[in-house]
């Protein structure tokens, strides 16, 4: 009976302190170790450590982003443009608009001023309404998503060019830098 006890007490004992800190050094000075070996390897390799990033993944990444920021800002862009577009009309139409003498089947016939100022209102006023109207019909929902998909396209073309197989040094030390090659497939 002493000897079933005895088995029983050892086998109830404890880690002490001294052990337990032993034993995360351990694992912590592993774990530099492991990382200052692959860290080195990086750094003595040429061609440094190759990413492979899906083109689809990223043009879907790209997609959301783009739409979600076109949703966001093109109503204010559009809310701004209306309430310039009269202003603009005002200033762009001044020089544009000249009436003065109506000519028909090569007589001439000269319209009274308060004719022609009603003309050229008339005239100013339709333009505002009409760009006022292409506004109107450019924040639908379909010209929003051709103009977030003409920004995707562009963006993957720029992405494709400049960064498919470049290298990027990554600093890691003050000597040492890590190259990074990013393909995208």
């Amino acid at each position: 009976m002493y000897l079933s006890n005895k088995k029983k007490i050892i086998k109830k004992r404890k880690f002490s302190p001294e052990n337990f800190l032993f034993f995360c050094f351990g694992v912590l000075a592993g774990s530099l170790l492991i990382l200052g070996i692959a860290l080195t390897t990086m750094v003595k390799n040429n061609e440094g450590i190759n990413i492979y990033v899906s083109g689809e993944r990223m043009l879907e990444i790209i997609s959301q982003q783009i739409e979600r920021q076109v949703q966001e800002e093109f109503p204010a862009f559009i809310k701004e443009i209306k309430l310039e577009a009269p202003f603009l009309v005002e200033k762009y139409m001044q020089d544009f608009i000249t009436i003065g003498n109506l000519e028909i089947g090569g007589y001439t016939v000269n319209l009274p001023p308060q004719f022609i100022k009603e003309l050229e209102n008339d005239l100013r006023n339709d333009v505002t309404y009409y760009v006022l109207e292409l506004l109107e019909e450019l924040e639908k929902e379909q010209f929003v998503q051709e103009l977030s998909q003409g920004i995707t396209d562009d963006v993957l073309k720029t992405l494709l060019a400049d960064l498919n197989g470049q290298i990027i040094k990554v600093p890691f030390t003050k000597h040492y830098s890590i190259p990074v090659v990013v393909w995208l497939y």
